[in-house]
């Protein structure tokens, strides 16, 4: 990493559980690990789930650098930022205002959350990985 990048890293690390959530309002419905789904279904989830508003935009929850914008097939649109050996990622999007390269502010608007035409929920994924392995999100974003 180059001394700027270890320099975001270590300022995101300094932000653990002090992150803000990247819903203005919202509340987690899947949590991040083992989840058991059903009676004897049980899912090892890479991400927190957060349902919010119709409507809602997705926000950096730090800042840092677009370092893609995909489309994944049946999850809609996809935003990861990067932030030293950090990464946020936010999918499940309808419209993206960011595109890969653009530097983000903490709580910038990066895209609006997709809202289920056939149920009406509105759900943000939400990962964070440091170098390849996922980190719990909800251990970082600030405690309501």
């Amino acid at each position: 990493m180059t001394p700027e990048s270890r320099q975001l890293a270590a300022n995101f690390v300094a932000n653990k559980g002090k992150l803000p959530w990247p819903v203005e309002r919202g509340i987690i419905v899947t949590g991040f690990g083992r989840q058991t789904i059903t009676p004897g279904v049980v899912i090892d989830n890479p991400y927190i789930e957060i349902a919010t508003q119709k409507g809602a935009v997705a926000r950096a929850a730090f800042e840092g650098e677009v370092t893609s914008v995909i489309r994944i097939p049946g999850a809609n649109k996809a935003v990861m930022i990067r932030h030293g050996n950090y990464i946020t990622a936010y999918k499940n999007l309808s419209k993206v205002f960011v595109k890969e390269g653009d530097k983000v502010k903490t709580k910038q608007s990066i895209g609006e959350i997709f809202t289920s035409p056939t149920n009406g929920n509105t759900v943000l994924s939400f990962t964070i990985f440091k170098d390849l392995q996922t980190q719990n999100p909800a251990v970082w974003i600030y405690k309501m």
